[in-house]
């Protein structure tokens, strides 16, 4: 079987996205109006804003993280060893962070630069930043936690918090959420 294209993945995650907000809200997945914050992050209608989410997906993997009054941010990567790890590290990552990268053995050095983005770039989504777009606010508080998904993947999860809600991961079938929104017992 042949694995779907990103167009196809893009498209399913976000379906899966609106299931578990359907799921979440008790809604109808297609009722559910997603729009984006002037820094473009997406949330929920005004009436709404209580529920924070974040969506991230990088190869078969895909993860959605939900809070409520704190913003959350989720990142997922597949490790990719066949990169210029370190250069990517330098123009992104904080100094730790790049000799966390540096200094780890040739054969860990990819997991090592993807659990460190991965913390990154959560942070960045949790806080509405882009990661070359701009720095985050001074001062803001984000807790970062690193999930553990699925062997070939480093993800992390991050919430605007001293600490973080104890953290619940659920795993489904992509057949658990049908696009057409109807809900499979």
């Amino acid at each position: 079987m042949r694995r779907p294209g990103a167009a196809a993945r893009w498209v399913a995650a976000r379906w899966a996205l609106r299931g578990v907000l359907g799921r979440y809200l008790d809604e109808e997945p297609r009722s559910i109006v997603i729009a984006l914050d002037r820094d473009g992050k997406p949330r929920l209608e005004e009436g709404l804003v209580r529920l924070r989410f974040n969506l991230s997906h990088s190869g078969a993997m895909a993860l959605i993280a939900l809070g409520v009054d704190h913003p959350v941010g989720v990142d997922v990567e597949e490790v990719q060893p066949n990169r210029d790890l370190l250069a990517l590290a330098e123009r992104a990552l904080a100094p730790a962070d790049v000799a966390a990268v540096r200094d780890a053995a040739p054969a860990d050095r990819a997991l090592a630069f993807h659990q460190r983005w991965a913390r990154h770039e959560a942070r960045l989504k949790c806080l509405g930043v882009g990661i070359f777009r701009g720095a985050p606010p001074q001062g803001a508080t984000v807790t970062t936690q690193d999930i553990e998904v699925a062997p070939g993947y480093a993800a992390a999860v991050a919430v605007a918090a001293t600490q973080p809600s104890p953290l619940r991961c659920w795993t489904f079938d992509s057949g658990a959420l049908r696009k057409d929104g109807n809900r499979v017992s």
